[in-house]
């Protein structure tokens, strides 16, 4: 055979060593396109997700679970749903006799269409709750006194005495309308300028801006000893909670920024807020002082992770629960990573019911440590990986 011939059979192994090169560069580029795909797919179920997440900051609402008939904690609701109200639900209390001020008496003899005398009298008891005419309240509430303070010279000090300290002011606010000034502030979160009308037009009572500012600071610091206190009785016990939120505040010189920080006891109900702070760290390192060494609660923030001495950090299981709550009630998930946050958030709400009921019992070391270990095996357990597992829940 000619060497410039090509027979069939040679050139049915080009066709098939080219159709070879093409099948790999094609399989290349389908692995490549299925990675980019895999990549897009999470990308968009973050974005569902954080979607979902600005849908509920912005409306504040707590949708049903449609699927499962339960509500957003996971639970089964309550038989019957809520509960009818009864008439009397509707209906003011009776007041206690104590709480009585005025009485009013309206009695009858006579039948007021024909004037025939009544027979069978019956007494009824009725109550108005009102408040006195606001035009009055002034009248009521406020108090002026006139004070006579005899003074004299002593021969023998040189020097000329009072019966009480002299004011500075001829005229001055009593301690009584500054507590009002710093109730309003504080609970009922008026403004200045919200105060000024409310003093003017129901009291008669004219104040300044400024005398509000001072009369805040002056109260602050009568409290400055019993806030030192209250951090010092918390430092002292066995662990302290912190958390830090927004909390909106008229800049001063000694805020800085809009954040308040709060530390709590683990033990009873003291609590100190710091208010008008930014969101670092050294705010939360502030509260807890330099040599604490309890134990410390919080959320996965990081401004927490090395302020407490190793080991001593404990992260609160509620937020872990109600993210993987939110999680497995989200419609941003395929059926299948769905079924996967279901199964996860039930197994993970078992161990945390459990961590509950024993946090309720008697507190004896060695049963514990037992326990303990019984339970860190089986969330290790849990927190294997599963190829079902969307991004947000391997990150949680």
């Amino acid at each position: 055979m000619s060497k410039g011939i090509i027979t069939t059979e040679q050139r049915l192994k080009q066709v098939n060593s080219r159709l070879k090169n093409k099948n790999v560069g094609l399989r290349i580029e389908l692995r490549r396109r299925d990675e980019r795909v895999a990549i897009l797919e999470e990308k968009l179920e973050k974005a569902l997700l954080y979607i979902e997440e600005l849908q509920k900051y912005v409306f504040r609402g707590k949708k049903k679970d449609e699927d499962d008939g339960k509500n957003n904690d996971g639970d089964k609701p309550k038989s019957g749903g809520h509960k009818k109200r009864s008439k009397k639900s509707y209906r003011h209390p009776i007041p206690d006799k104590a709480e009585i001020t005025n009485k009013e008496e309206h009695k009858i003899k006579n039948c007021p269409d024909c004037g025939n005398k009544l027979s069978k009298i019956k007494i009824l008891e009725f109550y108005e709750q009102d408040i006195i005419p606001m035009q009055e309240w002034f009248e009521k509430l406020k108090k002026t006194t006139l004070i006579k303070i005899t003074t004299g010279y002593c021969k023998h000090c040189k020097k000329r005495v009072s019966a009480i300290p002299i004011s500075k002011q001829k005229v001055y606010i009593g301690e009584n309308i500054k507590q009002l000034i710093v109730y309003q502030t504080t609970v009922q979160q008026l403004s200045h300028s919200q105060i000024l009308d409310f003093l003017e037009s129901h009291l008669h009572f004219k104040i300044s801006t400024g005398e509000i500012a001072n009369i805040l600071e002056q109260q602050a610091l009568k409290l400055k000893a019993r806030f030192n206190d209250l951090i010092k009785n918390i430092r002292c016990g066995a662990g302290t909670h912190f958390d830090e939120t927004g909390y909106n505040i008229a800049l001063h010189d000694e805020y800085s920024g809009n954040y308040a920080w709060v530390m709590a006891s683990t033990e009873n109900n003291d609590a100190v807020f710091s208010l008008g702070k930014n969101r670092g760290k050294g705010n939360a390192k502030k509260l807890l002082g330099d040599d604490y060494g309890g134990i410390g609660v919080s959320d996965d923030y990081g401004a927490y992770v090395n302020i407490f001495k190793k080991g001593n950090h404990a992260l609160c299981w509620a937020h872990p629960h109600r993210k993987f709550r939110d999680l497995k009630n989200s419609n941003g998930l395929s059926e299948e990573k769905k079924k996967q946050c279901e199964k996860f958030y039930g197994q993970f709400s078992e161990i945390y019911s459990e961590v509950m009921e024993v946090n309720q019992t008697d507190f004896k070391k060695e049963e514990r440590v037992e326990i303990k270990k019984e339970l860190i095996s089986r969330l290790e357990e849990i927190l294997k990986p599963n190829s079902n597992d969307p991004a947000k829940l391997k990150t949680l």
